[in-house]
């Protein structure tokens, strides 16, 4: 029986009160290396809720998601998601 690979989780609960500000970290360079550096699952953003998410970013490319994941935001499967890193900055 195949497997389904989930593409997109659903948004973490208290998002906003589960990510803190990592001032400073822009990604520099090739897009396409920052992009290998994303991990799936990507979670759903509505519109609102990546604008408030970039509002808590500033001028950083990633936020602190719980304190010890990475995470980036943006385009992703049709929609807006919150990308978790593999790798952060």
């Amino acid at each position: 029986m195949p497997t389904t690979v989930v593409a997109t989780k659903p948004t973490p609960r208290r998002l906003m009160e589960r990510l803190t500000t990592l001032p400073n970290k822009v990604h520099k360079g090739d897009s396409k290396a920052f992009t290998a550096r994303l991990r799936r699952p990507y979670y759903r953003l509505t519109d609102e809720q990546c604008l408030a998410v970039e509002r808590l970013a500033g001028d950083s490319d990633v936020l602190l998601l719980d304190g010890r994941v990475q995470v980036t935001w943006g385009d992703a499967d049709g929609g807006k998601a919150l990308m978790p890193l593999a790798r952060p900055l």
